[in-house]
């Protein structure tokens, strides 16, 4: 016998879930000792792609997979579909994982995808998952109030609501969230998504068009991708502070894609902790060819004088003189920082140090200013 099969059952059952779930039924040849190890494997994956031309055989090996699985308890389920699904077949295999006691799912169900797809109510009735991930699900049949008693992250991604209660009752049903990671869908049919999880930690926003309002004070980790359609419609607003003070933010990333300095100062101002700070434009300018216009504000929040450790900034697509004055202003804020060194800039620089830093990247690099 080889010297893996003498390992003990633990330690065989953490190697098969590194493998593609397809290719762990195939280890049962391996010897006696393997021949029925692949039926506990409690960590799933199944990916179909789109140029996958037997989608028959897909659906029937997931159906018995999961119904051979005997696992005491379901880790983990992750379907990635690049094709479309009857909502039966996911049904059934949501189902059958939600009895062995599923702690985590992640649902990808691709954009090209135009119709959503539904997923069983008795999803959203599991009181053991810990993650859930939905992309291009609707939820519009959900019937609540729903239990996510045990649930710390959750991303939307892309998810079509009934209106703009569904946001509110599925987040209400969440008391020990911690992570929330938001994508918008164009038409998810929220005029204006509320956001009230006092046991939010972190939160990720890729704005779509419609309003978002937040009231939470307990975030560590806030990044902010606002798209412009949202930015520029007369109703349309993000409000990241609600009257309150991001008592405990620690990180903040901004997207660049428009100039909303008003905000980011905003945030600033109520974000006491604040000890890194990154802008980067990452939509890579859909909307076409735009010049990114930087303005000085008129007062400097004492967050970024103060308290800043990191300062990054990428992607940076204004004008030469608008650079330099960019450029200028990060410089002369962290001078005024007490105990910081200014270095020379440096052309060619992408990476950015540990300790206290401003560092500025254009290209391969305009300029990277190190603070010790």
């Amino acid at each position: 016998m080889d010297r893996i099969s003498l390992l003990p059952n633990d330690f065989l059952l953490h190697i098969l879930s590194l493998l593609p779930t397809k290719d762990v039924p195939a280890t049962s040849l391996l010897s006696k000792r393997w021949l029925n190890l692949w039926k506990l494997v409690s960590k799933l994956n199944y990916i179909e792609r789109d140029d996958n031309a037997d989608h028959v055989g897909f659906v029937r090996f997931v159906d018995r997979s999961l119904l051979l699985n005997t696992a005491l308890v379901l880790e983990s389920l992750d379907l990635k579909l690049d094709q479309q699904c009857n909502d039966v077949d996911v049904g059934f295999w949501i189902i059958t994982a939600v009895k062995r006691g599923l702690r985590e799912l992640s649902f990808e169900y691709c954009y090209t995808i135009e119709e959503p797809i539904r997923l069983p109510q008795s999803l959203f009735t599991c009181g053991t998952l810990v993650v859930l991930k939905l992309q291009n699900v609707s939820l519009v049949d959900v019937q609540f109030p729903v239990c996510f008693k045990l649930l710390k992250t959750l991303h939307l991604d892309e998810v079509i609501y009934l209106d703009d209660e569904t946001p509110k009752k599925l987040l209400s049903c969440c008391p020990i969230l911690q992570v929330l990671d938001l994508d918008r869908a164009e038409n998810d049919n929220v005029r204006k998504f509320s956001i009230t999880v006092p046991s939010l930690q972190r939160f990720d926003y890729y704005g779509r068009p419609g309003s978002v309002l937040v009231h939470m004070s307990r975030l560590h980790v806030v990044t902010l991708m606002i798209s412009s359609d949202l930015l520029h419609q007369s109703n349309a607003s993000c409000c990241v502070y609600s009257q309150s003070i991001f008592h405990q933010l620690e990180h903040l990333e901004f997207c660049t894609c428009e100039t909303e300095w008003d905000l980011l100062m905003s945030l600033l101002q109520h974000s006491p902790k604040l000890r890194s700070l990154k802008l980067n434009e990452i939509h890579n300018n859909v909307c076409g060819y735009r010049t990114l216009h930087w303005e000085e504000p008129s007062t400097v929040p004492e967050t970024l004088m103060l308290v800043l450790e990191t300062f990054e900034w990428r992607n940076y697509r204004g004008r030469t003189e608008c650079r330099e004055r960019t450029r200028k202003f990060c410089v002369e804020t962290c001078k005024a920082s007490k105990g910081c060194d200014v270095f020379s800039p440096s052309q060619h620089t992408t990476g950015y140090h540990t300790g206290r830093e401003i560092s500025y990247d254009h290209g391969v690099g305009a300029f990277a200013e190190g603070i010790d």
